[in-house]
């Protein structure tokens, strides 16, 4: 059931449900390893499955204020991260985007802009966003969603606390009049 449970569907990649069988020892590691989590505001060390668990029951529970899909690999069907649609804000039609891609091997090939882009376009057209965003201090992420269209709008200095400095906080967003279909993108210089 799990190869064929989707819920958005990319050139490479499949955005599903997490799934308890998702609940791996793997997934625990990407969780607690802080070469992963380097760029995660999130950084609540050490994570168990219970937490896991805790978290998807609890925006389950507030349905309307976000959602977490796994990001599926379509060559071999692995689990190689997960993307987010949070603080979804109805009166104003807003959400934020979060993603963790727990491979290491997938980082850097347009994965993370691919399903970006898919949440995106979920969110502006079954949802009827007007504006989704995300806050970094990654600057990869930065690049990655700037490619797709998306638009720095500020910067909180020195916001974050990570790794024995204080880094700038970027704020980038996209609207729905910005949205671009993927074909566009791919046919764009230095996509992907």
């Amino acid at each position: 059931m799990t190869q064929t449970l989707c819920f958005l569907e990319g050139a490479r990649l499949r955005l599903r449900p997490v799934l308890e069988e998702d609940y791996t020892d793997e997934y625990l590691r990407w969780l607690n390893d802080p070469e992963v989590n380097r760029w995660s505001q999130r950084r609540a060390f050490p994570s168990d499955r219970e937490q896991m668990r805790q978290y998807a029951q609890a925006l389950a529970a507030r349905p309307g204020q976000g959602f977490v899909l796994a990001m599926i690999n379509k060559a071999d069907g692995v689990h190689i991260g997960n993307i987010s649609l949070v603080n979804i804000q109805l009166v104003h039609r807003c959400a934020e985007i979060a993603i963790l891609i727990g491979r290491d091997e997938h980082r850097g090939q347009g994965l993370g802009g691919e399903a970006v882009h898919l949440l995106a376009g979920h969110a502006f057209a079954a949802m009827n966003m007007h504006r989704v965003f995300a806050g970094t201090f990654n600057p990869a992420f930065a690049r990655c969603v700037e490619k797709i269209g998306w638009k720095r709008e500020g910067v909180f200095r020195e916001r974050i606390w990570s790794h024995g400095r204080y880094h700038d906080q970027i704020w980038l967003a996209q609207l729905r009049s910005e949205h671009a279909p993927i074909a566009a993108l791919e046919r764009q210089e230095g996509y992907a």
